[in-house]
């Protein structure tokens, strides 16, 4: 029986050298697999949900438009249901996985995508595990051992976690947070690239997921529908993505920080001189898209197989669609790839660095362009049996 949060190299003897996508286990498979899912659904009270997917719950900010507008970068989607419905928020528990008694709780973004099993979730890897190869911050070799993905998540009816309240405990999530319920992820499988090295120096970033609903026996596929997916598709072509920002810190236009804790708009330009009619405040709520060119990324000091964008998302949109011919008016695309990571000049380090390489200037994202590896990881999710 795999153990939950544990990597299960496909094909090798270690996930070092990983052949093929390494799994990841969340619900074990048998006899105990129905009471094992229900306890997934438990965990994910409304208190743990604020907690998870919202903004920086100390500041307790709700977003704030740039009195500038939005433009391209980053705009409130007002478009086909169909892409609320497919889109959704991920939510994960992670821990260390040097053994230090340490966890914590992180947003991403994620798609339901058309497969065989009509049961499959796209989103980034490193939303489900990261190895930067060192334990001296317990931040830096993490897995997730819980994982909600919710379709069609309404933010605007989540309420916060109160101040000096415990996330243990707390109502259940309703429709009107979660309309077509709460899904658990129940099996995960990482790119190769991914599996053996879990860090933005490698680029094949993307997961694909198993989810399961113990409320609802059909497959996640029916009740929302699903995006088609594509693999191997021309570059440096327009494309159109989506996710829930959240994090006001690692955000270029994002917000100053007041002497208590709270981001604010003072009239001030902030850390990456952007004037105050350009800043903005996300709080994870609201489901945000940007559209326009991308072009290849060379970033590392070698070609990726990441696309470029210029946007305005921040963290929190890590795994979100990146469609190729979005329809706005049907809200299908070709999903051809998920937001990896952003490079922010301020935030120094790799982001730095890329942000100079690139020779362009920051804010842009980077997403995975699917290719062979992700392929094999969709197929791997795709055509495996559903309890």
């Amino acid at each position: 029986m795999a153990v939950a949060g544990t990597v299960l190299a496909a094909g090798a003897a270690s996930a070092a050298h990983a052949v093929g996508p390494g799994e990841i286990q969340f619900v074990p498979l048998g006899a105990g697999y129905s009471v094992a899912l229900q306890e997934q659904v438990d965990y994910w009270n409304l208190n743990r949900l604020a907690a998870a997917g919202l903004n920086e719950n100390s500041d307790g900010t709700d977003a704030v438009a740039p009195a500038a507008g939005w433009d391209d970068t980053a705009r409130p989607w007002g478009g086909s249901d169909t892409v609320r419905r497919t889109t959704g928020k991920l939510v994960m528990r992670m821990r260390n996985a040097d053994g230090v008694n340490w966890e914590t709780l992180a947003p991403c973004t994620a798609t339901v995508v058309r497969s065989q099993n009509k049961s499959v979730v796209v989103t980034a890897a490193h939303c489900l595990r990261v190895n930067w190869g060192s334990n001296i911050d317990p931040g830096l070799n993490v897995i997730a051992t819980s994982v909600l993905f919710i379709p069609g998540f309404r933010g605007e009816n989540l309420p916060r976690l109160a101040p000096g309240a415990s996330a243990e405990t707390g109502p259940a999530i309703g429709a009107d947070v979660a309309p077509y319920g709460v899904w658990p992820v129940t099996r995960a499988w990482l790119t190769e690239g991914w599996t053996g090295k879990a860090n933005h120096v490698n680029d094949h970033d993307m997961a694909a997921m198993v989810v399961d609903n113990p409320a609802d026996s059909r497959p996640i596929e029916d009740v929302v529908g699903g995006q088609p997916i594509a693999f191997n598709q021309p570059r440096a072509a327009p494309r159109v993505n989506f996710g829930f920002p959240t994090v006001n810190f690692k955000s270029y236009s994002g917000p100053n920080t007041a002497a208590d804790g709270t981001r604010v708009i003072n009239g001030a330009p902030n850390v990456n001189n952007v004037p105050a009619v350009n800043q903005r405040i996300y709080d994870g709520r609201t489901l945000m898209y940007s559209q326009g060119a991308s072009w290849i990324g060379y970033e590392w000091w070698w070609q990726t197989n990441n696309n470029i964008m210029k946007t305005q998302f921040s963290p929190g949109a890590s795994g979100g669609p990146w469609f190729k011919d979005l329809d706005p008016v049907t809200g299908e695309g070709f999903l051809v790839g998920v937001t990896s990571h952003f490079a922010q000049s301020s935030a120094g380090g790799l982001d730095a660095i890329a942000d100079i390489e690139l020779r362009a200037p920051s804010p842009y994202m980077a997403g995975t362009n699917f290719t062979n590896q992700e392929n094999a990881a969709y197929q791997a999710a795709a055509t495996v049996s559903v309890p």
